[in-house]
This record gives structure tokens, sequence and C-alpha cells, in this order.
């Protein structure tokens, strides 16, 4: 079985639509990266955002509370009004909080910037800040902690949009294993060999899986070293899920942090990707050209999104919320798993038990199928 394996390895590896679809992939990953970090809105001029941002995360980490905000936004509003227009430097942390606690019914940077131009200065004092309680943020137990947020969120972007080219990438795989044996017409002689019958079936299914596994693994390491380089460390990793501003999920009903949160994402993607692989090697296994397999595994994994914006409500639309394409990005995947309205049940954590044990089940169904057909496929 080994040699079988690593012979149907060594088939995906030297096929040449592989190599130049990994080759443009890894260029397509360094955009994502180089956009998704280096032009993130953290840099500013000369990185100016990203120093001031860490600074400034350093000095308001710690536990959520209403004096916790003052504080930051003390800071903030003392910070803006020493500097004009031309040489502030935007502090995105300050101002996402600011967005959230700052009234509604007037703007405090026009009462900042009239102050400035009467030589006078605006304090948080002068400001009537909206609490905690008034906006709603979940409580437990333990209180909330505030902390590094905007580069986790850019992390959490990176991530979905790494899932899609890495789905590409497996499609494009998996898309190759039966059906350019097919379109080579040596389905015949392979399935009449002494291992034919049964063990070069699963040694296609474990080679593609293993290939696909290695693909998702490395993509991964690449993108936490970016991560890792652009963040300054992991700084950040324990706080709420539901002080990330810039998810804006003060309501979310589960007591997690973002590692947390990118541990599940993590765990769901890969998932994920098993179903999609199970998936695209059945389309294999049951077209005759790489070509139409690739169309119709890309087609597979696409369509739930078009049906999702035909279909609103109701148990269908539920049930489309269980594939890849509809939950991929991690603030979806929390949004729509929090709610019944979205998914099949109440619990944030039922609902991911679910979606993985539904996904599992597919992969193994799928797999099944596909040895079994191979078996009627040679007796045939």
């Amino acid at each position: 079985m080994k040699t079988l394996v690593k012979y149907e390895m060594e088939k995906i590896l030297q096929n040449k639509t592989f190599i130049g679809a990994l080759i443009v992939s890894l260029f397509v990953l360094a955009g994502i990266l180089f956009i998704g970090f280096h032009y993130s809105q953290l840099q500013g001029k000369a990185g100016e955002g990203l120093e001031l941002y860490h600074q400034v995360v350093e000095k308001g980490t710690g536990e959520f509370s209403d004096r916790k905000v003052r504080a930051i936004l003390a800071d903030y509003m003392d910070r803006y009004q020493k500097s004009d227009v031309d040489n502030r430097t935007f502090d995105l942390f300050s101002w996402e909080i600011a967005d959230t606690f700052f009234p509604n019914d007037k703007s405090v940077y026009t009462k900042m910037n009239d102050a400035m131009e009467q030589g006078e200065k605006t304090t948080i004092d002068q400001i009537d800040l909206k609490t905690i309680k008034e906006i709603g943020f979940t409580q437990f137990q333990t209180p909330l902690k505030i902390g590094s947020f905007v580069t986790w969120r850019d992390l959490f972007q990176v991530t979905s949009q790494i899932f899609i080219l890495t789905s590409i990438i497996v499609i494009l795989i998996c898309s190759l294993v039966f059906s350019s044996d097919t379109s080579r017409n040596m389905h015949q002689l392979l399935l009449s060999t002494k291992f034919g019958r049964n063990q070069l079936t699963i040694a296609k299914i474990i080679a593609a899986t293993l290939i696909s596994t290695f693909v998702f693994l490395f993509i991964q390491m690449i993108s936490l070293g970016a991560f890792y380089v652009y963040n300054s460390g992991f700084t950040g990793w324990d706080t709420s899920i539901q002080t990330n501003f810039s998810l804006k999920l003060f309501h979310f009903p589960a007591e997690i942090n973002q590692l947390q949160v990118f541990c599940l994402a993590m765990v769901l993607h890969f998932i994920s990707l098993l179903s999609i692989i199970a998936i695209t090697l059945y389309v294999s296994s049951i077209t005759r050209s790489p070509f139409s397999s690739l169309a119709m595994g890309l087609g597979l994994f696409l369509l739930p999104k078009a049906f999702t914006q035909l279909i609103k409500r109701g148990i269908v639309y539920k049930l489309l919320n269980l594939f890849p394409i509809n939950n991929f990005r991690i603030e979806d995947f929390l949004t729509l798993m929090s709610t019944k309205q979205e998914f099949i049940l109440q619990s944030f954590g039922q609902n991911i038990v679910v979606t993985i044990t539904v996904l599992l089940v597919l992969k193994i169904m799928l797999n099944g199928l596909i040895y079994l057909r191979m078996k009627q496929y040679q007796i045939t």
C-alpha cells in the first residue's frame, strides 16, 4: 500500500498542470499576504501607523471596563488635538473604540476641530460616552479582556482569503486523480492489475488527501509566519472576541478569545477541505477528462453560495450554510452559527459540532461511493 500511495503522489506532483498551478498560487499567496499585512490600514506613512498601534495597544490592554474605555479615549483625544491634520498618524485602534462609544447625535471630531481652531482643547469630561451596558456587550463571570484586535482582524481576513486559494488548489489536485487516467484510457489496464480492484483506489484517495493536507499546512505556516512579523509576535491572542471592535461581535454568546477563534477556524477549514477533497475525487471518478472534473468541482464548490442569494430563510437556507463556501469567512461562521435564525441549532458549540459531523460524514460516504464505483467499473 505504501508503494502505491507513493506512486500516486509522484504522479500528481509530476503533473505539469499541478506544477504550473502551484507556481501561480505562490504568487497569489504572496499578493494576499502583502496586501493583507503590508498594505493594511495600520501601516500609514513609513510604518508610523503600525508603530503607534503597538504603543497604544500596550497601554490599552487589560480588563474591559468603562474606566478602561474612558482612559483609552482620553489619550486618543489628547493625541488628536496635539497635531494638525497633515502630521496626524491614524490611530485605528482608538478610532474603532471611539466609533463605538462616542455619542451618535453629534460629531466629537467636529467639536475637537472647532476647539483647536480657537486655541482650546476638548476633554473626555465634555463627552457623554456610552457605557458597556448600554451597548450590550455580552458579560460572563470572568470580565472581558481588551487588547490588540486590528491585526487579528487582518489575520482573520487573510485566513479567509487563503481558504479560497487553498480550496481551488485542492480541487485542481483532486480533479487529476481519476479523470487523468480515464482521459488516457488507462483505467482498464490499471484496474485489471493485482491491486487495481481495491488498493489502487484507496491509494489514490490517500495520496490526494496527503498532498492536499500538506498544501493546507504549508500555506498556513507561511501565513502565520507573516502575521508573526506583522504583529511583532502573537500579542492580543487572549483578547475577547467581543472586544474585537473591527468585527462588531459585541453580543456574541460564547466566552472565547481570538486565538481560540483562529484555532476553531483552522479546524473548520481543514474539515471543510476534507469534504471538498471527497466531492472532487468523486467528480473525478465519474468524468472523462481533468478539465471536466475541474469545472464541475469548482461549480459544486461555488453553487451553494449562489443558492443562498435566492433562498434567504427556511430549512433549505440553513442547510446551505453547512457548505464551506457559505461559512469560510471567520466573521461569517461566528455570526451564522451563533443564532438559530441562520443555522440549525441555537447553541454556537452545537452548530460547530453539527457542521463538522456533517462534513466528515459526507467525506466518508463519498469515499465509500468512489471505492464501490471503481470496483464496479472494473467488473463491468
